[in-house]
């Protein structure tokens, strides 16, 4: 019989503050892992990206301390996924800690910490692709901290390009090179103010710490916020035109920039549907649905699939860096009769941007879905629904209506049917708008039930635009459901 020890009081207190921590470093650096969804879909999707073999997710997260958005673009080959993966775990790794540092100040003041990590994707030859990412957080303070990492692929190599794939790195072309992007850097008027030469020298020295992209047009070299220059010059990129560094390019290398990059799949015109508005009953019982973040290559057909066995309509609000890869979902659906609105470019926090910052989130995303679908969006659902006088004026110079919710589903969080479908039938009414995320496979789970669900009720699914003139909302929003 195993004898009882016990413990002086002094020492169970300490275990139990051990064991709190502990708790909270798990928390933190789980937080950003979802129940069930890794990097990737779970199963092989139908590749209709515009970038063959290359698909994109876009990841948010909403607590009580923080908010965050990860754009994450993914192969088939996992030793093309890696480093990327690592460079991006790498930066929410660091995010999570600077908010564990700071969750004193962030209760005390209100503020919410925010991790955004978007990607430009160009294809520069067949299968061959530059992807720039950009990683910014902001933990407190006036001032985030922005920080860049760029890759090449390879997709018909299945790998990464290296440095010494694209140059020929004899000393007198490091040289060379060294020269180039010092002379970019001192002619760039918005930058040489803030230059210290000796921190340029430093971080050109070695060509393995280089960071680097290559365009059709340009090689871009990239330097973080304070590597080379004063905070005020923000992170830094030189830019050398391809006229002056293809003589130090290796030839197999230049020859593939000759080839013409494939154009993207041609957009299908505008129906004329699309701005045909349904007549409704004044006395008929109308919800919207509204589902957020997407497209996604595997969940929008399926919720599409099921929208049209009911005959439903519904609002889409659509992040720019996700049309971009799939601008034939886009145009999908509005062919079949759906909404399309603006959620910015990135699902960046719009409240802790400034005003042109703002600008560029909107009207970047409003470009893209406008080259996808023919139109430019007239709806806006800011991320997280967060807005502030800036963003309510930037929204309204831009003509378009800011639409929320009244019923939030919370399948961001609970990532299962059944409570997806009991969260919603005990909180809808008429006039109410419903959000949803066309990103979670347990959404389209839940959708055909719901539809049922509603349909016995007596209600109707139109969309948001729909709704708002029944009701006979005019000007810009904010608008709410119920």
């Amino acid at each position: 019989m195993m004898k009882r020890i016990k413990l002086p009081g002094w020492i169970v207190i300490i275990l139990l503050l051990v064991g709190v921590t502990f708790g909270m470093n798990q928390l933190l650096s789980q937080a950003f892992e979802g129940d069930s969804e890794k990097n990737g879909p779970e199963k092989e999707v139908e590749d209709s990206s515009v970038y063959p073999g290359l698909n994109i997710e876009t990841k948010t997260e909403e607590t009580a301390l923080y908010t965050s958005s990860v754009s994450l673009p993914y192969t088939e080959h996992e030793q093309a996924n890696k480093p990327i993966n690592e460079w991006v775990e790498a930066q929410k790794k660091e995010f999570t800690s600077e908010v564990q540092k700071s969750k004193r100040t962030l209760e005390e003041n209100g503020f919410r910490a925010h991790l955004n990590i978007q990607v430009e994707t160009e294809e520069i030859a067949d299968k061959l692709y530059t992807l720039e990412f950009e990683s910014y957080q902001i933990t407190g303070g006036a001032n985030g901290m922005t920080k860049t990492k760029s890759f090449v692929i390879d997709l018909n190599k299945e790998r990464h390009v290296q440095l010494e794939d694209v140059f020929r790195l004899n000393e007198e072309t490091i040289g060379n090179i060294q020269h180039l992007v010092r002379e970019s850097l001192s002619n760039n008027d918005e930058v040489s103010p803030y230059l210290f030469e000796d921190m340029v020298q430093d971080a050109l020295k070695n060509p393995d710490k280089w960071k680097w992209s290559i365009s059709q047009d340009h090689v871009i070299f990239y330097f973080d916020e304070y590597e080379i220059a004063a905070g005020a010059a923000g992170s830094v990129k030189a830019e050398i035109p391809m006229e002056e560094i293809k003589p130090y390019l290796q030839d197999d290398f230049a020859d593939r920039l000759d080839v013409t990059t494939p154009e993207k799949e041609k957009r299908k015109e505008e129906t004329e549907h699309s701005d045909e508005k349904a007549e409704l009953d004044p006395d008929g019982k109308y919800v919207a649905l509204t589902f957020d973040d997407g497209p996604h290559p595997d969940v929008t057909p399926r919720i599409l699939d099921t929208l049209d066995k009911h005959g439903a309509k519904a609002t889409f609000f659509m992040l720019g860096s996700q049309v971009e890869y799939y601008p034939s979902l886009a145009n999908r659906v509005e062919e079949e009769g759906h909404e399309i609105g603006n959620h910015t470019m990135n699902h960046q926090d719009l409240t802790v941007l400034g005003r042109e910052e703002v600008r560029e989130e909107m009207q970047g995303s409003r470009s893209i879905i406008e080259d996808a679908i023919g139109h430019a969006p007239s709806l806006l659902r800011p991320p997280y629904g967060a807005s502030n006088g800036d963003v309510e004026q930037v929204n309204s110079e831009l003509g378009q209506s800011m639409v929320m919710w009244s019923v939030d589903s919370l399948d961001w969080k609970s990532r299962d049917a059944q409570a997806v479908n009991e969260k919603v039938m005990s909180n809808v009414t008429e006039g109410s708008i419903v959000l949803l995320h066309d990103i979670h496979s347990s959404t389209a789970d839940a959708l055909p039930q719901l539809l049922d669900s509603l349909e016995e009720h007596g209600y109707q699914m139109v969309t948001v635009s729909q709704l708002l003139e029944l009701q006979g909302e005019q000007g810009v929003g904010p608008h709410y459901g119920n």
